[in-house]
């Protein structure tokens, strides 16, 4: 190893290690960080392991085509795998309405994962110290809080950055006394790119201000990591904390700090499809979460009403009815009822009528023994006008919408929910349970089982 990363090597191996066996494809533009990457990487895994994936962006004609040749003769000096992509990105990129350099990032991460399907394949890109501190500058000035600030992450998910510790002027001096050619891109070079601007104009001055800002930066970025990641576990505790039935509890979401709070809404609606969240979307949440009333978001709907906070899809589904059976029951909206028969046993209590468990349960034989006087098998639909409903151990009949409306359900999602029919009588309600007539009692010698599997997982 040069000298130029030796004393570096503790930064590199903050990563967790690599697994013993899997591809590991590394991002390759053929310049000096990647070419980096790849030569250290051959000194410590078997070099088949070892697979390069160059995209040629068809963005600077017969430069992008020098970089591939360059890209694909190296993978041959060094006895390396090799695949290449071309992709015309500007083209892609007006077709899509995205700005160019968004649109060749959404390739690349593409083409790599496509590379690397397996649980124990990673993908290696070449980001380097001097590139997480233009990031955080640049995310500084868009306006952004501490994820932003914290910069480049040195893992997410499979995506690995080993040099990220490491400067672009020690990577240069590792390819120098290594003798490692490698390609410049030109484009590089130019103030054409609000980075490359930062890169020649801005960051000088602050090298001027302090000739260690690089590692600063980076010493600055690990400190704001470790806020994030300490957030981030009180936000995920306070999710699992307001989880309810049907959304989350808003009592216990407004008692707590707002940038908790907003974290934690913020991973609510993620997790319900929201997508390219921003700011001011997660502040019109909280509005929501405050005051009540709803709105469209990004990939997902959010209300607030009765004290609880729902997200989901925006499209919802409109009314249904399906054959009913034992087993799994895909029901419109992605969700799936399981339906399934059990014999009774000396741990259930029917006296426990508000035990969720019981709740899910019915008498199978009222549907099925020669006492039934209901016609028609059993079906899964969504609620009707003039539905009326008989919960068990309430000795009265309510229209379903009374039902939902004390069950806090929230309304965007009242027409989907699936309620279980017998012979056009509602039997078993989500959140209710059992209906009257159909409740577990200690005559009941079979039991029907019903359960709701959300279509998320």
């Amino acid at each position: 190893m040069s000298k130029s990363l030796e004393g570096q090597q503790l930064e590199l191996l903050k990563l967790p290690e690599l697994p013993d066996n899997g591809l590991l494809v590394v991002g390759f533009s053929g310049g000096a960080d990647s070419t980096a990457l790849a030569h250290w990487l051959m000194g410590r895994v078997q070099r088949e392991r070892v697979l390069l994936a160059h995209v040629n962006h068809m963005l600077r004609g017969s430069e992008a085509d020098r970089d591939q040749a360059a890209a694909e003769a190296f993978a041959r000096e060094q006895g390396l795998k090799i695949e290449v992509l071309r992709v015309d990105v500007g083209k892609l990129a007006r077709e899509r309405g995205m700005g160019t350099e968004e649109c060749g990032r959404e390739v690349r991460y593409g083409f790599f994962h496509r590379l690397a399907p397996g649980d124990n394949d990673r993908i290696l890109t070449a980001h380097n110290a001097d590139d997480n501190a233009e990031t955080m500058i640049l995310n500084l000035c868009r306006g952004a809080g501490l994820e932003g600030l914290c910069g480049i992450p040195r893992q997410r998910g499979r995506v690995l950055r080993p040099l990220l510790g490491v400067s672009r002027k020690k990577i240069e001096e590792y390819c120098r006394e290594n003798g490692l050619r490698y390609v410049t891109d030109s484009s590089n070079l130019t103030d054409g790119y609000t980075r490359n601007k930062l890169r020649h104009q801005v960051l000088p001055v602050l090298k001027g201000l302090n000739p260690r800002f690089i590692q600063a930066a980076a010493g600055t970025a690990e400190l704001l990591a470790r806020d994030r990641d300490c957030l981030m576990g009180q936000a995920e505790a306070l999710l699992e904390g307001a989880r309810g039935l049907w959304g989350l509890e808003t009592k216990a979401l407004i008692r707590e700090e707002k940038s908790v709070r907003s974290r934690a809404v913020k991973l609510f609606l993620e997790r319900s499809g929201g997508v390219n969240l921003e700011r001011k979307h997660i502040e019109e949440a909280l509005e929501i979460l405050e005051r009540g009333g709803g709105a469209d978001l990004p990939g997902v709907r959010v209300s607030c009403a009765q004290g609880v906070l729902w997200a989901g899809d925006k499209a919802g589904c409109g009314p249904f009815e399906v054959p009913a059976k034992l087993g799994r029951n895909p029901i419109p909206g992605g969700k799936c009822v399981i339906i399934s028969e059990k014999i009774p046993g000396k741990a259930e209590n029917p006296g426990k009528i508000q035990n969720l468990l019981f709740k899910n349960e019915l008498d199978y034989d009222i549907m099925t023994g020669p006492a039934a006087s209901l016609p028609g098998g059993l079906a899964l639909r969504s609620r009707r006008p003039g539905d009326r409903f008989a919960p068990a151990g309430r000795e009265v009949t309510k229209p379903i919408k009374q039902v939902f409306q004390e069950l806090r359900v929230p309304g965007p999602i009242r027409d989907s929910l699936p309620l279980l029919v017998c012979g056009g009588e509602i039997v078993w309600c989500p959140g209710a349970g059992a209906s009257e007539r159909f409740k577990v009692t200690e005559r009941t010698k079979r039991v029907l089982v019903v359960e709701i599997e959300d279509g998320k997982g």
